[in-house]
């Protein structure tokens, strides 16, 4: 059931972690977008509403070029008006701006894009051609009359073409170039509204998404705040566990094998004392001279006994080693400093034992106040001074030994260093061979998970020739 509430919390993970990278993929497609699109709007605001606008001008200034030039042939024509010899000597020139007019025109249509627009440019093109048509007749008239007078039908058609230029001119003022401003007005406030709405989308999708980043990493948090406590409770059943079988087994050892053998040695010198009783010659030996009678035929009873003798104090000395072994398996498998005087001095002693059997010497830092730490994490530590200190004393032989100890706020801090023999740790590291006289690699890599099992850090640099140097860094609470 556990397993399965465990399963279903990580789907639920994982689904939200699915929703926001699809959010954030709906943020950038929906930016990316609303780019382009006011890209291209801008983009169609250039190419096309300038475009007209520009061609609007363009026809007005043809439309007033060709209206001054066929007035101001009909006036030189007519009354021989010197001012309008420039414009009406040229009349090629004066249907040229016709023709210009009629292209911007189609300029005009072929950049439009609503239907109003393209109607307006077709009734322009309508009016405009009755009104080049007009003028071309004008001229005609005009060429036809020797009079230094207009006549009544080409003042009449000239008023009438007058008439229809000027509409003509009012109307791209007006409708085309004023509609196509409006139109440009129209498309930047679309532009804007866009943008608004662009800005305010993105905005709540941001803040959306920010809001479930943030559910996220909280959930991770404290998932990860729960797998450590677990990971610790697990650690701390564990550990506990293997110290209270530890603690049994030295009990059992000093308690019952240390009292049997020393009950054993206890009866090996009684046996002694009995056999030296029996024969006091073996203890005392008699003057020279005096004899010890031997039946015929048997071995002298003195050098047996004194065999014998022998014998039971090789026996006695053997039972002595086992007491002291037993006392020292006791103690590597429990040491009672740990719960008597604390760590610090246990590790003290540690080093003074060291001192003793390898003949180095050693500086300890000692951290500053008192150091409370939890049963498991002074275990710990002693476990990892010792191995060090067994692995320096049985292999690297060092003469200088640094130890400090630093808690922190948060975390409490080891390092050890010796001048030792040193080995390739990184070349070692990778072997996984498990024998069991391959305590030293066996126990650092055993110490480097149990640090790593709290979220803490062991670090050992060693290399052959140069010593070993190990810092250890582990998160308290």
């Amino acid at each position: 059931m556990k397993n399965i509430i465990i399963n279903f919390k990580e789907k639920k993970l994982l689904l939200a972690f699915a929703f926001l990278i699809l959010l954030t993929l709906l943020i950038g497609l929906f930016g990316i977008a609303q780019i382009h699109g006011l890209s291209r709007k801008l983009e169609n605001l250039g190419r096309y509403n300038l475009k007209r606008q520009s061609a609007v001008l363009e026809m007005r200034i043809s439309n007033a070029i060709y209206a001054m030039g066929i007035r101001n042939y009909v006036f030189w024509r007519s009354s021989r008006y010197l001012g309008a010899v420039p414009i009406a000597a040229k009349v090629n020139k004066i249907f040229a701006a016709g023709e210009n007019f009629k292209k911007q025109l189609e300029i005009y249509r072929q950049n439009a894009y609503l239907d109003q627009q393209k109607d307006w440019a077709d009734q322009v093109m309508a009016s405009f051609d009755e009104v080049f048509a007009l003028g071309k007749k004008i001229v005609q008239l005009a060429d036809k009359e020797e009079s230094a007078q207009i006549s009544e039908a080409t003042s009449s058609r000239l008023m009438s073409f007058e008439n229809r230029i000027y509409r003509i001119d009012e109307f791209l003022d007006n409708s085309l170039g004023k509609s196509n401003l409006e139109e440009v007005q129209r498309q930047m406030a679309l532009a804007r509204t866009d943008k608004e709405r662009s800005i305010f989308f993105l905005v709540v999708s941001l803040v959306t998404a920010l809001v479930a980043g943030t559910l996220i990493a909280l959930a991770v948090y404290r998932r990860r705040i729960k797998e450590r406590l677990y990971r610790q409770d697990m650690f701390n059943r564990m550990l506990n566990l293997e110290e209270d079988e530890r603690k049994h087994l030295s009990n059992a050892v000093h308690d019952e094998m240390g009292q049997d053998l020393s009950a054993l040695k206890i009866y090996l010198g009684l046996i002694a004392q009995g056999i030296a009783s029996l024969f006091p010659s073996i203890s005392h030996p008699r003057e020279s001279g005096d004899q010890i009678p031997a039946s015929a035929g048997m071995t002298s009873p003195t050098t047996e006994t004194a065999a014998l003798q022998a014998k039971v104090e090789e026996c006695k000395k053997i039972a002595a080693g086992l007491i002291d072994k037993s006392h020292n398996i006791a103690f590597l498998l429990r040491p009672p400093d740990l719960d008597e005087v604390g760590l610090l001095e246990s590790i003290e002693s540690l080093l003074l034992e060291s001192k003793h059997l390898g003949g180095m010497e050693y500086i300890f830092q000692k951290p500053q106040g008192r150091l409370e730490l939890a049963p498991e994490y002074s275990l710990l530590i002693y476990r990892i001074v010792q191995e060090l200190l067994t692995n320096m004393v049985k292999h690297a032989q060092a003469k200088n030994v640094e130890l400090r100890i630093n808690k922190n706020a948060n975390s409490l801090e080891l390092f050890y260093r010796d001048d030792g023999q040193g080995f390739d740790y990184q070349k070692d590291a990778q072997k996984f061979s498990r024998r069991k006289e391959d305590k030293f690699k066996l126990g650092l890599i055993g110490l480097k998970e149990r640090v790593e099992v709290l979220d803490g850090s062991m670090q050992i640099n060693s290399s052959r020739g140069k010593g070993m140097s190990t810092s250890v860094t582990l998160p308290i609470l």
